[in-house]
């Protein structure tokens, strides 16, 4: 269940201008349209494909992508060392070289870890950092704030906050959102609950802060989601078929129903590469079984999770086919 609003919180942030003149980018605000949370390719337990990350980057660019999300769920940040995790922000920030936000995720059992992240993601040229409530100790809300305030006051990059209750088992409550509106270095939220009504509550907040970004998590939910006042989606599928993912945002902001029915129904084809199951793996499982199918990178996961079983792969191999997925 939901957390039940209980108003602000915190009162309003005094941050240092200085410190966030420095912080900001010329990028728009809010952020908008599609912004993959970007898979990790493999060779081993804790050995980066570089090459294979490389040719990921690059396809989803070429596909007309808004942003890239580094180390989020898809990414699988929370199974690898903190020495692979830097290693991949250093390499993305650098390949991107300030053509797309780069959007690193510093999620964390450990505020210090967390901050630690945040300082290396700005030493290395990110745009901004996500931040998932904390996991495994489930917080009260009091003290999810209190996390959040300390991330904003301590980075020197603009924060998105990331709601992720099936995997961290805490809601971001109304309450909240609404508080970190008040803080100047707080941009935006990343829904990943698949629950609508919710979505519709923090929308109807963003007359408060018109420059807050309100993104998708589930992809299915895309155009739902702008018609009532989202920007976009952190669609993983993205990282297969970008360009999927750019039509349908495209044909949502023009009203185009003809296209966006046709994109749909491709979507809902396309929603085949995942597996059905509790767990998860099951949809970065399809996505890196899709790319290994697509010859970007091997399907190699994060330990100490499986590959896709034969059956699996012969399922995604026939979406692809089915659709024309470009290689």
């Amino acid at each position: 269940m939901k957390p039940h609003d209980r108003g602000n919180l915190f009162p309003m942030n005094q941050h240092s201008a200085q410190n966030l003149a420095a912080a900001q980018r010329d990028w728009p605000r809010p952020l908008r349209g599609i912004i993959p949370p970007l898979a990790t390719p493999l060779k081993s337990r804790d050995e980066l494909d570089a090459a294979a990350l490389e040719r990921l980057t690059e396809r989803i660019i070429a596909g007309g992508v808004h942003g890239l999300f580094v180390l989020g769920t898809t990414g699988e940040a929370a199974a690898l060392s903190v020495r692979m995790r830097r290693e991949i922000v250093e390499r993305v920030t650098r390949q991107v070289a300030g053509r797309i936000p780069v959007l690193v995720g510093v999620s964390d059992t450990s505020l210090v870890e967390a901050l630690a992240a945040t300082e290396h993601a700005a030493a290395v040229g990110a745009d901004a950092i996500v931040a998932t409530t904390p996991y495994y100790v489930p917080p009260e809300q009091e003290e999810l704030l209190a996390f959040f305030k300390a991330l904003h006051d301590e980075s020197p990059l603009p924060l998105y906050l990331y709601n992720m209750p099936g995997l961290t088992k805490t809601w971001i409550s109304l309450e909240v959102v609404r508080a970190a509106m008040e803080w100047p270095n707080v941009h935006g939220l990343k829904d990943s609950s698949g629950d609508l009504a919710y979505f519709r509550e923090v929308a109807n907040e963003l007359h408060r802060r018109p420059d807050w970004s309100l993104l998708a998590g589930s992809e299915s939910l895309l155009v739902d989601t702008m018609e009532v006042g989202g920007h976009g989606c952190v669609s993983g599928g993205a990282n297969v078929w970008p360009q999927l993912y750019v039509g349908l945002y495209e044909a949502a902001l023009r009203g185009d129903d003809a296209a966006i029915e046709q994109l749909q129904a491709q979507l809902n084809q396309f929603s085949a590469i995942y597996e059905d199951g509790q767990y998860g793996a099951c949809a970065i499982r399809g996505i890196k079984t899709a790319l290994a199918l697509l010859g970007i990178c091997d399907e190699q996961m994060a330990a100490t999770f499986r590959p896709a079983t034969a059956e699996q792969r012969a399922t995604i191999a026939a979406c692809l086919q089915k659709l024309n997925v470009p290689r």
